[in-house]
């Protein structure tokens, strides 16, 4: 198994395309990454898929309103499988059509977020979590996984500067991130399908190194 918990064997998607997940916790920098990631591949004339979780179909983005929505009142289990639903129907409408055709995808957060948000911070049985989220899958997994790490100083700080509200996710108890964290840090490690960047050095060095390795990816599979 990867340090993720999910087995690479068990893909058996055949595509022409490349799958990359942009992971970190809220604050991290991940969105800003994977956003000018797409903006400098699709100036380049290459087709890109840019998708969000939860979100990216009708139904996952119906989803994604109930699971930030800080009035909703769901258990662990029902968090778990509402973040599922919505990825078994990303997958299936969004994901897997674009990878068939040959695009490059780019998606802020995957299977990480749920090993890590869900076993992490709410503490559910990693094998069952990672067999329910192999299912939402169908057979898809990260060509390469850029996670992205912060502080918590740091990380509170940002938020700090952000003038919006909370979502439900965003709410909850500094022991919570905690957690959250000590699950990313111990299944993020640099090799062949994970690259570990501290944020701490700047967004701009961030999105250097990120381009830089995936490039080298991209031109291997004969993308670029």
């Amino acid at each position: 198994m990867t340090r993720q918990g999910l087995p690479r064997k068990e893909a058996t998607r055949s595509t022409t395309g490349y799958f990359l997940v942009v992971e970190g916790l809220d604050a991290s920098g991940k969105t800003t990454l994977a956003r000018r990631l797409v903006d400098s591949y699709r100036r380049t004339g290459m087709h890109v898929t840019a998708v969000r979780e939860p979100g990216g179909t009708r139904a996952s983005e119906q989803v994604r309103r109930i699971l930030l929505d800080r009035r909703s009142k769901l258990t662990a289990r029902t968090e778990l499988f509402l973040y599922l639903a919505a990825r078994a129907e990303l997958v299936h409408e969004v994901i897997e059509p674009a990878l068939q055709r040959g695009e490059l995808v780019i998606a802020d957060r995957f299977s990480l977020s749920t090993m890590a948000y869900q076993v992490g911070g709410r503490h559910l049985p990693a094998r069952a979590v990672a067999s329910a989220d192999r299912l939402a899958r169908q057979g898809v997994s990260p060509d390469l996984t850029i996670v992205l790490t912060v502080s918590e100083a740091a990380a509170a700080q940002r938020r700090a500067k952000d003038a919006k509200v909370p979502d439900r996710i965003e709410s909850e108890s500094t022991g919570f991130f905690r957690d959250v964290r000590k699950e990313y840090r111990r299944r993020s490690r640099n090799g062949r399908h994970q690259l570990v960047i501290d944020s701490k050095i700047g967004a701009d060095a961030v999105f250097e190194i990120a381009k830089r390795r995936l490039d080298t990816r991209l031109h291997r599979r004969g993308l670029i």
